[in-house]
């Protein structure tokens, strides 16, 4: 249940970051919420819980960006799998630390996005303008991380089980 109210609210803040970009002036470099709330699936929610938001979040972008089909799904997989890689390793119980782990996540989702894209298309066109909007779009996605981290945390909190140990 935690997955669809985090979907819901992933897909709510997907519409409103897509509602913006052409407002605030930002056609390449865009704040990435779909890394955001992949991040959070792998740093909060099981395997299975986690594997199957951040197939949803990428089906999502997919839909309403108009890319190939498939390209976001896959790569916010991947995406996933190397977060819940380095899972384990890293503390982001914060806001600001979770912004500080979007910057790398967010440089690998666009450069994964990146070479799919040089995979499939033909050449010429805007390759070398996307490979060198990654650093802005990763800084963009570290404030939209630290924008959404509450409302993220506030659905996740929803959901917490108390402890219930011997002593209270």
């Amino acid at each position: 249940m935690k997955v669809v109210f985090l979907l819901f609210a992933s897909l709510v803040l997907l519409g409103a970051e897509c509602a913006l970009v052409r407002p605030l002036g930002l056609s390449i470099a865009r704040a990435d919420v779909g890394v955001a709330a992949v991040l959070f699936f792998a740093l909060r929610c099981s395997s299975l819980e986690g594997a199957f938001g951040a197939a949803a979040v990428g089906y999502c972008i997919d839909v309403l960006s108009g890319q190939p089909s498939g390209l976001y799904v896959f790569t916010a997989v991947l995406t996933y799998l190397l977060a819940r890689l380095i899972a384990p390793f890293v503390e982001a119980k914060r806001a600001l630390a979770f912004a500080a782990l979007a910057v790398p996540i967010d440089g690998l989702h666009n450069l994964a996005v990146w070479s799919l894209t040089l995979l499939g298309t033909a050449p010429g066109g805007s390759r070398g303008v996307l490979l060198s909007s990654i650093p802005s779009t990763a800084v963009l996605t570290a404030v939209a991380a630290l924008l959404v981290w509450p409302i993220f945390k506030r659905v996740d909190g929803l959901f917490e089980k108390p402890d219930s140990g011997l002593l209270r």
